[in-house]
């Protein structure tokens, strides 16, 4: 909690050399229980440059990370907090390895990864994204998270509701 507060609080000059030494394991720091909230909170509070590392380490290690409970909470944060261009393209990649989206919808922190996802997908992307979803919905049904991201995918069927909506509505 003290690395998050001081690169919360702190200017980034003054942290640079800690946030440094994070950057180094990413993918350790991103799947232990407690390192992945100060990776967590980099992405949210770091410096773009340091944002964008971040993201591209979660791209290559997308198969680890969303494989793994605390690592999802990471690529979930990644797809909140990265750049613009960053974010898309990391939803793209989550889009292109097999398995993972449903997986990903299926689990605690990554079903939050998949919404986010589906939020930044447009197009025949987006498209591809909901087939894949809906044609494993029997697999989602028998889950907890799944049944979450079944109902987003209906709600924003009638009334193209964002994520940010969703959950204000109270899923």
């Amino acid at each position: 909690r003290i690395i998050q507060r001081l690169v919360e609080q702190c200017h980034p000059k003054q942290v640079h050399e800690l946030v440094e030494r994070v950057l180094k394991d990413i993918t350790g720091l991103s799947c232990h229980p407690y390192g992945t909230y100060v990776v967590q909170h980099v992405l949210e509070h770091g410096s773009n440059e340091h944002r964008r590392r971040i993201v591209q380490v979660v791209v290559n290690d997308i198969r680890i990370l969303g494989a793994e409970s605390h690592g999802c909470a990471v690529v979930s944060a990644a797809l909140s907090y990265g750049l613009d261009a960053d974010r898309s393209a990391l939803a793209q990649i989550l889009l292109r390895e097999p398995g993972l989206l449903v997986f990903l919808a299926s689990s605690r922190h990554g079903h939050v990864a998949a919404l986010r996802m589906l939020d930044l997908l447009v197009g025949k992307e987006l498209e591809e994204a909901r087939n894949r979803l809906q044609a494993e919905a029997e697999t989602l049904r028998n889950c907890r998270y799944g049944l979450i991201v079944l109902e987003y995918l209906e709600q924003s069927d009638s009334n193209q509701c964002s994520w940010s909506a969703f959950c204000r509505a109270g899923a």
